[in-house]
Formats: C-alpha cells, structure tokens, sequence
C-alpha cells in the first residue's frame, strides 16, 4: 500500500491510515471513502473530499459516541411516528426491530421474526399478486426482550386498525 511513499511521509501516512482504521471500526462505519487524499509538504494528511455512512443497527453500542443523527427516512419521505417510536427501541437494544410502512392502508400486515424471513414472506405476497396491499416491511430479530417484542406488537396492530377494511 505504502510502497510508492516517499520515505520521509511513510510513517506519517502509515499512523493516519492505522488512526482512520481505528476510527472507522470503534464507531461501526459500514462505508467511509476519501477521495482525494493528499499531503502537505509538512507531512500534514488532509482528506479533500469524504463519503461515510454509519450502521444503524450499530446505535446500542456507540450511539453515545456518534452525538445526535439524523436518519433519513426510508423512500424520501416524513417518517410515521411508529417507524421513529420503533427505530428509537432499535438504537438502544442488541436486538434488531425494523418497520417501514409502505401503505398504511394496506391489509396485508407481516410482524417477522429474522430478517431473511421478511425478505421472503414481503416476495411471497408480491409473488401471489398482493404486492399492492402489502403495509409493511420490518423484522425483529436478535432476541428482544419481552417488552420490546410487546411494543413491536403493539405498534403493529394499532397500525393494522387505524383504517377499516
């Protein structure tokens, strides 16, 4: 990696990229990218440019070290207070919890355990035509507690009653 450094900024370059490693893995980063990279002639590493993207389901262990985020809601649009209410539980378990409402009028409602199970069941009902009728995608997983799995539950089927059918 280093093998066409100069000498003389080797070791500064070397401790940066260990330092960025460090940093990249203490705060559960699924993705950070710069580009470019350069150095000053005082052997000062400045990243110009940078892309970086945190795991969410990360938010139990060092969400205290992230400060406040701000996640974008799914599919560019105002997240449903349920989706907040469920995302909030799911920063501060070692469970997973998920929910995306993608038609609150929908009449087909899934409350999975496993997120593999999800992907298949939300294909299974798009594949028997009722795609359009799907209400939401989510999971819990990771063994919630009794609480957390009661909330989940909860929060779904008072969704699921909001609008007659």
């Amino acid at each position: 990696l280093l093998s066409k450094v100069p000498a003389a900024k080797k070791e500064n370059l070397a401790s940066f990229i260990l330092s960025l490693y460090k940093f990249y893995k203490e705060l559960h980063f699924a993705y950070l990218e710069i580009n470019p990279l350069v150095m000053l002639d005082d052997n000062t590493v400045v990243p110009l440019d940078m892309a970086a993207k945190l795991d969410e389901t990360a938010g139990f262990v060092c969400a205290h070290k992230w400060g406040e985020v701000d996640w974008p809601p799914p599919f560019g649009r105002a997240a449903y207070p349920e989706e907040a209410l469920i995302r909030d539980m799911d920063g501060k378990t070692g469970a997973s919890l998920k929910l995306t409402i993608l038609n609150e009028k929908g009449r087909v409602w899934t409350m999975v355990a496993g997120g593999g199970a999800s992907v298949v069941y939300a294909d299974t009902v798009a594949d028997y035509g009722w795609g359009h009728e799907l209400a939401n995608y989510g999971e819990y997983s990771g063994a919630p507690s009794t609480e957390e799995t009661f909330v989940y539950a909860k929060t779904l089927l008072s969704l699921m009653m909001k609008h007659k059918h």
